[in-house]
């Protein structure tokens, strides 16, 4: 009896064809290139679990990247949690017969491999174990838009920024985000806004698509007020319709979009990004109005002077953007260097810092009165100095969306009420609900 019910058990299996069988699903990724090496490992992890909920995961590390490893634990955790294996390997000198013994040890009857946060040489490596047998290894990499999302990962970007490619496989068009990733919630409250809205809006929208609408809405009395749409982004309505909610201040409502990174900002009629790129950037305070946060900037460095204009004119309680442009500029200081100046006014500090911090530099200021003054001065033979101003209206569908999470984040903070964040469908983020307990309010 014992035998029968052995062998029948047995030709049941191979009755129906492999694919239909339950086998062992898995991913690999490796965490091993050099830059954005966290954020592109996160993004990995997270987009790779929600698209193919595979049973285990390989995460591929070099020693030197041990200390992203560490900061990724609670999210390893959190994935054992939900029943998900995690098995660490150290690739730091591995040879392709290497890493594939270490993805054929595992037993995976099927292994995603995710080289969007590997090194060029285990890219290439998982390329070549695709080429061997595509059915079993399908390639998958996750292209990013970086510009005014340069600091963010996902999920705590719009889903619609992250792009998958798949190559041997297909991707479900329903998702499920379902991780606590709350412990990674970046400290500074600005920051963090955004995170909290762009994770919601993320829960709300589970299809994959290559662009999603998104519009940002006001309640002004029983009317909702579209402000701008990544579909067709109209700055000349935002600004009338956010001049409307403080109380018809045009000059405010203007102030508002540029702090939320409307505008291009250009030096020598070239984009700030370009010019600025392979040397350190030193700002003057008025960068900070003009949404430098939302420009791809590597190196960035604030003078401690521009600390004293900020907190200035936080205390001018009569203004009501004083408070976003405090928490703006407090995230954009956690990212940036900062130099030691006089603790005066920017004017007078900054040609007055040290020229062994400044040389080779580049020094942008939005005051020509400045500009020229400085030009004149000792520092100009140390660093690059150049006058900045704003450029066209930002209409790419990633930095549009930047300035409407930005923007939902900056009026929350002015304590302007009614704003959603609304994508297709009309499935909308309640900014007042979400973001109840980031700032105090008076």
């Amino acid at each position: 009896m014992r035998r029968n019910r052995f062998n029948a058990g047995l030709s049941a299996r191979f009755k129906y064809p492999r694919s239909e069988l339950v086998y062992m699903k898995c991913a690999v990724i490796p965490i091993n290139r050099s830059d954005f090496t966290f954020e592109s490992s996160f993004s990995s992890i997270v987009r790779t679990y929600e698209l193919f909920k595979p049973e285990k995961i390989i995460i591929l590390y070099a020693e030197f990247n041990r200390v992203h490893l560490e900061k990724l634990r609670p999210l390893f955790d959190e994935l054992r949690s939900k029943g998900i294996q995690v098995v660490e390997k150290d690739v730091s000198r591995a040879s392709l017969d290497d890493l594939r013994g270490y993805v054929e040890e595992e037993k995976c009857d099927k292994a995603y491999l995710i080289p969007t946060s590997g090194a060029n040489i285990i890219a290439v490596y998982l390329a070549l174990l695709h080429a061997e047998n595509k059915d079993k290894y399908p390639l998958v990499n996750y292209i990013f838009s970086f510009g005014p999302w340069t600091n963010y990962y996902y999920p705590f970007v719009p889903r619609s920024l992250e792009k998958v490619s798949v190559i041997g496989d297909q991707v479900s068009s329903h998702v499920k985000l379902d991780l606590d990733l709350s412990q990674y919630l970046s400290e500074e409250k600005f920051t963090r806004g955004i995170q909290i809205l762009a994770k919601k809006a993320n829960e709300l929208t589970d299809v994959e698509k290559e662009k999603v609408n998104f519009t940002l809405t006001i309640k002004y009395g029983v009317i909702e007020r579209e402000v701008l749409s990544t579909d067709s982004p109209k700055y000349d309505d935002a600004k009338s319709s956010l001049a409307k909610v403080f109380g018809g201040d045009e000059e405010m409502a203007n102030n508002a979009l540029n702090l939320a990174g409307a505008h291009e900002i250009l030096v020598d009629g070239e984009k700030i990004e370009k010019v600025a790129y392979g040397r350190t950037l030193i700002i003057d305070t008025n960068q900070v109005y003009y949404g430098i946060h939302t420009h791809e900037i590597r190196d960035l460095a604030i003078p401690y002077c521009v600390h004293n204009e900020i907190l200035s004119n936080v205390n001018k309680k009569e203004d009501k953007l004083a408070d976003a442009e405090f928490y703006v500029y407090e995230s954009l200081m956690a990212r940036s260097k900062i130099l030691p100046s006089e603790s005066t006014i920017c004017d007078i500090a900054i040609p007055k810092i040290d020229a062994d911090l400044v040389e080779g530099s580049l020094i942008v200021t939005s005051d020509r009165r400045a500009f020229e003054r400085w030009n004149k001065l000792a520092i100009s033979r140390y660093a690059d100095i150049k006058l900045a101003k704003l450029g066209e209206e930002r209409t790419d569908y990633s930095e549009v969306l930047s300035v409407i999470f930005n923007l939902a984040v900056i009026l929350y903070i002015s304590k302007v009420r009614g704003v959603k964040i609304c994508s297709e469908g009309n499935k909308c983020v309640d900014v007042d609900k979400e973001l109840s307990k980031l700032v105090e309010v008076d």
